[in-house]
Order: C-alpha cells, then structure tokens, then sequence
C-alpha cells in the first residue's frame, strides 16, 4: 500500500488545482499564525508510534527538534485526558 504523502502527490499531480489550493490555504493559515501538525493515527499505534507520529508533524512545520518533542508529547496528554477535541 502507498504511503499517505504518496497518494496525496500523485492527486496533486493529476489535479494541480487542489495542490494549488491546499497551497494558498497553508500559506494563509501560516500568515495568520496558525502552526501545527497534522499527522493520522490508528487504533493499532502504540503511545510512541502516536508520539512519533506527532513529532515527525511538528517537524514539517519547521518547530526545532527539542520544542517538536515537547509539543508532541503534550499534545498526546491532553488527548488523553480530554482536553483537546
């Protein structure tokens, strides 16, 4: 099965005006302040492939390494305690 950023390429590809949409989207959001990841998770991840999973994110949002992996790890706490919906 492709990995998930290969499926999207490729529709990229085929459809360059959702690319160029999801484009001009992102840079808005990131004008504006917005910084976050987005990362999918399954049921079948264990807590570190989910914190993984979250700090790999961070990283593509540029955050440094150390601040990635304390924002993942909070992230994963507050999941858990139902603080973030």
């Amino acid at each position: 099965m492709p990995y998930k950023d290969d499926r999207v390429e490729k529709f990229d590809r085929e459809h360059p005006e959702h690319k160029y949409l999801s484009d001009l989207t992102t840079k808005f959001l990131i004008q504006n302040g917005y910084r976050g990841a987005i990362v999918e998770t399954t049921e079948d991840m264990t807590e570190e492939e989910i914190i993984m999973a979250l700090f790999a994110g961070y990283l593509r949002e540029g955050y440094p390494e150390d601040e990635a992996d304390k924002l993942a790890r909070n992230f994963y706490k507050s999941t858990k305690k139902g603080t973030v919906s």
